[in-house]
């Protein structure tokens, strides 16, 4: 897992969503946040900018921290 990624990641959780940092870790689903499917547009939004294939809707909320951090690292790998 990339760590700026997952910073990014984690940033925009808080920053954007609320999401209290302490409930952050990198084996939590997005369902386990309880991000509801406007949480989850609105992250990957605001996610948009930081790689070129951005995050999948489909599916997202099963996704871990950790993995939805490498989808985001793999996809600025290739600029």
């Amino acid at each position: 897992m990339s760590s700026s990624a997952y910073e990014i990641l984690t940033e925009a959780l808080v920053t954007r969503i609320g999401i209290d940092p302490e409930r952050l870790a990198p084996e939590r689903t997005f369902a386990e946040l309880a991000l509801d499917s406007m949480a989850l547009v609105e992250l990957a939004v605001a996610l948009d900018g930081h790689a070129e294939a951005g995050l999948p809707l489909e599916g997202l909320s099963t996704l871990t921290l950790a993995e939805a951090a490498e989808l985001l690292s793999a996809s600025t790998a290739g600029r």
